[in-house]
């Protein structure tokens, strides 16, 4: 037999070993509940699950069966439980790094309300300035009013402007309390989780 004609049948030789080595077989449990084994899968059983097996019975891929809406719904359920506690260690571990303990926390807080505390003092006291100069120029636009003279024009404006000061700085007042609330509101839930974490640590310790 010439060269040619041994390098093809060497060649026909390995394309049949390996097509052989590609033949797949399923197992499976059929509707009477028993384990086939076929080599092709039929539709109506890939819900339940199966197993692919080699050319040597060796199992080499598990498929596992579609799971009920039931099963699905717990899926979510877990899921979503997974992912929260996985944002709440996210957010305990920043807090950690901002705050050593409950007490930080609360001088923080205080400090902050404090700043807001003198912002307002400060306004109240622009405002009783504000509202005494409106009353000197009210008192003097009545003068020329009793004198029968017309109020000058920038006396009129000077009211205008100190009306609107004292209205700005009254609404300035109004959203520095309202953000004392949100101040209070924010750090108290730090305040707790902070407690929190602290007596779980402690728990923690004592249990060893």
């Amino acid at each position: 037999m010439s060269k040619p004609q041994n390098l093809i049948l060497l060649l026909i030789a390995v394309l049949f070993s390996h097509s052989v080595a590609a033949i797949s077989f399923y197992r499976y449990e059929n509707d009477e509940g028993h384990k086939v084994i076929t080599q092709t899968l039929p539709p109506n059983v890939v819900h339940k699950g199966y197993e692919v097996l080699n050319e040597r019975g060796l199992v080499v891929k598990v498929v596992p069966r579609a799971l009920t809406a039931e099963e699905l719904d717990a899926l979510e359920v877990e899921q979503r439980s997974q992912h929260q506690q996985a944002e709440q260690a996210r957010r305990d571990k920043k807090l950690l790094s901002i705050f050593s303990s409950p007490k930080d926390a609360e001088r923080a807080r205080d400090r902050k309300l404090e700043a807001l505390e003198v912002y307002i003092s400060v306004t109240k006291g622009n405002i009783l300035k504000l509202k005494g100069e409106y009353n000197q120029a009210q008192s003097q636009a009545a003068e020329k009013e009793r004198a029968g003279q017309a109020v000058p024009d920038f006396l009129v404006e000077k009211m205008d402007s100190f009306a609107r000061q004292i209205q700005q700085a009254e609404e300035s007042i109004e959203e520095k309390e309202q953000e004392k609330l949100v101040i209070r509101k924010a750090y108290q839930e730090d305040i707790d989780r902070l407690k929190y974490l602290q007596d779980q640590k402690q728990k923690a310790l004592e249990g060893r």
